[in-house]
């Protein structure tokens, strides 16, 4: 049935294309450059930007550095390999999940994305994929990454870890409006638990089998807090672009709250970050981790905040794109801690 109804969507474009093609011929209008459907649903969903990587950071390194863990403990049989298989499935799971919610944040911020330099050309925005393409398209995705999870938990628990995060991604545009800020609600809020509940997910994928959900959400709170105010601080920095626009069109976002100190506003911001790390990385007794991760990243926050200049807000843009080689980085790290765990349980 689903198949079937993208089948139609297509055949429906491909007719109003054609018809296009015959009103310029008519018109004797030169002929446009050709952009498939494909392509304009894949800018839709923002794969063609890094932007969608953020939403599998959280997850892969929890996969990770529970299989590290796991390794390490003489009762377990794990292996290196099914550690990154699930760490490669929770990745991809968490792609397409954020290329649907993607979708059903264009798709309610339509008319506003169209009155914001930044996303004005957004494919909803400026009318170039209908909404019944858009939501195919949305439903599709989600289908697929439902269906991964399903695989990587074996079918245990799903509803109960993907629930949460559907809901707060459905929620996540509303957070936007001027109602949600009488209620003290900021959209970066809803992103943060979005993007931080995937380590739950990460966990499971590894010691779900004898543990509940329940236990891996205990484990993972220091993670996920810690990730939940890195994206608050990162995507409030990147909001911060659109400070001139949001003002002319009573948008709400996070950065208002910084006011005129916005500079030591995201210096606040930084410190539950600092703060988290080392309670989820004291479980794991690693000094390759404490250099790697927390190092690291300390030593990035001030290169970032040094760098910004609040009265040059495309600044925040920077920082941004620092935080997501950061997070690419970090997959790295952990990937190594895995192959350091794997030596130390070979040796014993």
């Amino acid at each position: 049935m689903l198949y079937q109804s993208i089948s139609h969507a297509i055949a429906l474009y491909k007719l109003e294309q054609s018809t296009k093609q015959c009103k310029e011929i008519y018109t004797g209008k030169s002929k446009p450059e050709k952009v498939t459907l494909f392509w304009h649903l894949v800018t839709l969903s923002r794969f063609n930007k890094y932007n969608p990587l953020f939403t599998t950071f959280a997850g892969v390194w929890s996969v990770l550095l529970a299989g590290a863990s796991e390794l390490v403990d003489p009762k377990s049989n794990i292996q290196p390999a099914f550690v990154f298989r699930q760490a490669a499935l929770c990745f991809i799971a968490a792609y397409l999940f954020c290329g649907a919610g993607m979708v059903w944040n264009d798709w309610v911020d339509r008319d506003i994305d169209a009155k914001v330099t930044r996303t004005k050309d957004r494919p909803l925005a400026a009318g170039i994929v209908t909404t019944t393409d858009a939501m195919l398209w949305m439903v599709l995705q989600l289908l697929v990454s439902l269906s991964i999870v399903h695989n990587m938990l074996n079918g245990k628990d799903v509803f109960q870890h993907m629930f949460p995060v559907v809901l707060a991604s459905v929620l996540y545009p509303y957070g936007k409006r001027p109602m949600a800020l009488k209620l003290r609600i900021y959209p970066q809020y809803i992103l943060g638990f979005t993007i931080a509940w995937p380590a739950v997910l990460g966990r499971s994928a590894i010691h779900g089998r004898y543990e509940s959900i329940g236990d891996s959400i205990g484990y993972c709170l220091p993670l996920c807090f810690m990730v939940f105010f890195w994206i608050i601080y990162l995507n409030t920095a990147y909001s911060y672009q659109d400070v001139v626009d949001d003002q002319k069109i009573n948008v709400t976002s996070f950065y208002t709250v910084g006011g005129r100190h916005f500079h030591r506003f995201l210096v606040v911001l930084v410190s539950p970050i600092v703060m988290c790390m080392p309670l989820y990385l004291l479980r794991f007794g690693s000094l390759w981790l404490w250099f790697s991760w927390m190092g690291i990243w300390t030593a990035s926050f001030a290169a970032q905040l040094a760098h910004f200049d609040s009265d040059k807000p495309s600044s925040g843009g920077g920082i941004h794109k620092s935080n997501f080689f950061l997070g690419v980085w970090t997959i790295a790290a952990c990937a190594v801690q895995v192959l350091l765990s794997e030596k130390r349980s070979v040796r014993f």
